[in-house]
Protein backbone atom coordinates (compact mmCIF):
# COMPACT_ATOMS: atom_id res chain seq x y z
CA UNK A 1 0.00 0.00 0.00
CA UNK A 2 1.54 3.37 -1.05
CA UNK A 3 2.24 5.81 1.41
CA UNK A 4 0.12 9.39 2.02
CA UNK A 5 1.73 12.47 1.69
CA UNK A 6 1.73 12.77 5.35
CA UNK A 7 3.81 9.44 5.73
CA UNK A 8 6.68 10.56 3.45
CA UNK A 9 6.22 13.88 5.44
CA UNK A 10 7.25 12.28 8.85
CA UNK A 11 9.24 9.65 7.60
CA UNK A 12 11.38 12.44 5.72
CA UNK A 13 11.45 14.22 9.06
CA UNK A 14 12.55 11.49 10.98
CA UNK A 15 15.33 10.47 8.60
CA UNK A 16 16.72 13.43 8.48
CA UNK A 17 16.51 13.97 12.76
CA UNK A 18 18.62 10.92 12.81
CA UNK A 19 21.24 12.08 10.06
CA UNK A 20 21.66 15.54 11.94
CA UNK A 21 21.98 14.27 15.22
CA UNK A 22 24.59 11.52 14.45
CA UNK A 23 28.15 12.01 14.00
CA UNK A 24 28.38 9.41 11.50
CA UNK A 25 25.67 7.52 9.31
CA UNK A 26 26.43 4.24 6.74
CA UNK A 27 24.36 3.67 3.96
CA UNK A 28 23.56 0.20 2.32
CA UNK A 29 21.70 -1.40 -0.45
CA UNK A 30 20.76 -4.88 -0.72
CA UNK A 31 18.20 -6.53 -2.55
CA UNK A 32 17.12 -9.91 -0.91
CA UNK A 33 17.39 -10.18 2.89
CA UNK A 34 15.59 -12.79 5.04
CA UNK A 35 13.30 -11.55 7.82
CA UNK A 36 15.43 -13.28 10.59
CA UNK A 37 18.65 -11.61 9.36
CA UNK A 38 16.57 -8.04 9.18
CA UNK A 39 15.54 -8.76 12.67
CA UNK A 40 19.19 -9.82 13.62
CA UNK A 41 20.91 -6.59 12.48
CA UNK A 42 18.54 -4.30 13.68
CA UNK A 43 18.28 -5.66 17.14
CA UNK A 44 22.26 -5.89 17.19
CA UNK A 45 21.91 -2.03 16.08
CA UNK A 46 19.64 -0.94 19.20
CA UNK A 47 21.22 -2.91 21.16
CA UNK A 48 24.23 -0.57 20.54
CA UNK A 49 22.20 2.41 20.09
CA UNK A 50 22.67 2.78 16.25
CA UNK A 51 19.26 3.75 14.75
CA UNK A 52 18.34 1.91 11.57
CA UNK A 53 16.31 3.04 8.81
CA UNK A 54 15.33 1.66 5.43
CA UNK A 55 13.50 4.84 3.21
CA UNK A 56 13.17 5.02 -0.81
CA UNK A 57 16.25 6.86 -2.29
CA UNK A 58 14.17 9.94 -3.42
CA UNK A 59 13.30 10.74 0.25
CA UNK A 60 16.71 9.97 1.47
CA UNK A 61 18.07 12.28 -1.45
CA UNK A 62 15.61 15.02 0.24
CA UNK A 63 16.67 14.62 3.38
CA UNK A 64 20.62 14.95 2.54
CA UNK A 65 19.68 17.64 0.38
CA UNK A 66 17.87 19.85 3.65
CA UNK A 67 20.95 18.89 6.03
CA UNK A 68 23.23 20.39 3.32
CA UNK A 69 25.10 17.38 2.76
CA UNK A 70 26.43 17.29 -1.44
CA UNK A 71 28.21 14.70 -3.25
CA UNK A 72 26.07 11.34 -2.24
CA UNK A 73 25.78 8.23 -4.54
CA UNK A 74 22.54 6.84 -3.94
CA UNK A 75 21.17 7.61 -6.99
CA UNK A 76 22.92 4.54 -8.62
CA UNK A 77 22.28 2.24 -6.39
CA UNK A 78 20.10 -0.81 -7.02
CA UNK A 79 17.89 -2.39 -4.19
CA UNK A 80 16.05 -0.94 -0.91
CA UNK A 81 18.60 1.76 0.84
CA UNK A 82 19.17 1.40 4.85
CA UNK A 83 20.61 4.16 6.55
CA UNK A 84 22.10 3.18 10.13
CA UNK A 85 23.18 6.57 12.50
CA UNK A 86 24.53 7.11 15.28
CA UNK A 87 26.68 9.40 17.86
CA UNK A 88 29.79 6.85 17.62
CA UNK A 89 31.67 8.10 14.58
CA UNK A 90 32.64 3.85 13.89
CA UNK A 91 29.63 1.69 15.65
CA UNK A 92 27.44 2.03 12.37
CA UNK A 93 30.61 0.88 10.36
CA UNK A 94 31.40 -2.09 12.09
CA UNK A 95 27.75 -3.34 12.49
CA UNK A 96 27.39 -2.84 8.89
CA UNK A 97 30.40 -4.09 7.52
CA UNK A 98 30.25 -7.27 9.57
CA UNK A 99 27.18 -7.95 8.74
CA UNK A 100 27.65 -7.37 5.02
CA UNK A 101 31.12 -9.72 4.95
CA UNK A 102 28.47 -13.08 5.65
CA UNK A 103 25.79 -11.49 2.46
CA UNK A 104 26.43 -11.22 -1.13
CA UNK A 105 23.50 -9.13 -1.60
CA UNK A 106 24.04 -6.17 1.27
CA UNK A 107 26.73 -3.64 0.39
CA UNK A 108 27.80 -0.26 1.68
CA UNK A 109 27.45 2.13 -0.89
CA UNK A 110 28.89 5.34 1.25
CA UNK A 111 28.68 7.50 4.41
CA UNK A 112 28.43 10.57 6.33
CA UNK A 113 30.77 11.63 8.62
CA UNK A 114 31.28 14.67 9.95
CA UNK A 115 28.65 16.04 7.84
CA UNK A 116 30.33 15.02 4.87
CA UNK A 117 29.89 12.42 2.07
CA UNK A 118 32.46 9.68 2.31
CA UNK A 119 32.93 6.32 0.18
CA UNK A 120 31.65 2.72 0.68
CA UNK A 121 36.44 2.18 0.90
CA UNK A 122 36.42 5.21 3.74
CA UNK A 123 33.52 3.18 5.56
CA UNK A 124 35.21 -0.06 5.85
CA UNK A 125 38.47 0.96 6.73
CA UNK A 126 36.66 2.86 9.36
CA UNK A 127 34.72 -0.49 10.47
CA UNK A 128 38.42 -2.03 10.30
CA UNK A 129 39.73 0.10 13.01
CA UNK A 130 40.12 -0.77 16.22
CA UNK A 131 37.55 0.49 18.90
CA UNK A 132 37.86 2.68 21.16
CA UNK A 133 37.78 0.25 24.27
CA UNK A 134 40.85 -1.49 22.58
CA UNK A 135 42.89 2.04 21.73
CA UNK A 136 42.24 2.96 25.43
CA UNK A 137 44.05 -0.60 26.20
CA UNK A 138 46.42 -0.33 24.07
CA UNK A 139 47.54 3.43 25.48
CA UNK A 140 47.31 2.13 29.01
CA UNK A 141 49.35 -0.72 28.26
CA UNK A 142 51.89 1.34 26.20
CA UNK A 143 52.72 3.67 29.29
CA UNK A 144 52.00 0.81 31.80
CA UNK A 145 55.26 -1.70 30.42
CA UNK A 146 58.01 1.18 31.18
CA UNK A 147 57.25 1.64 34.51
CA UNK A 148 56.23 -2.45 35.46
CA UNK A 149 60.22 -2.70 34.20
CA UNK A 150 61.52 0.40 36.25
CA UNK A 151 59.90 -1.45 39.39
CA UNK A 152 61.47 -4.59 38.13
CA UNK A 153 64.83 -2.90 38.24
CA UNK A 154 64.22 -1.34 41.63
CA UNK A 155 62.68 -4.71 43.24
CA UNK A 156 66.00 -6.11 41.54
CA UNK A 157 68.51 -4.11 43.68
CA UNK A 158 66.24 -5.30 46.62
CA UNK A 159 65.96 -9.22 45.80
CA UNK A 160 70.24 -8.77 45.50
CA UNK A 161 70.27 -7.60 48.80
CA UNK A 162 68.12 -10.29 50.43
CA UNK A 163 70.04 -12.73 48.44
CA UNK A 164 73.57 -11.66 50.04
CA UNK A 165 72.27 -11.22 53.31
CA UNK A 166 70.36 -14.78 53.65
CA UNK A 167 73.93 -16.19 51.87
CA UNK A 168 75.72 -14.02 55.20
CA UNK A 169 73.19 -16.26 57.32
CA UNK A 170 74.06 -19.34 56.13
CA UNK A 171 77.77 -19.16 56.39
CA UNK A 172 77.49 -18.09 59.95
Amino acid sequence: MPKSKQQKTEMLKSVQDKINKSNSAVFCVFNKLTVNDDRKLRGDLKKNGVDYAVAKKTLLQKSLAESQISGVEIDSARGNVGVAASQDEVAPAKFIYNFSKDKEDFKIIGGILNKQWVSAQIIIELAKLPSKTELIAKVVGTIKAPLNGFANVLSGNLRGLVNVLNAVKNNK
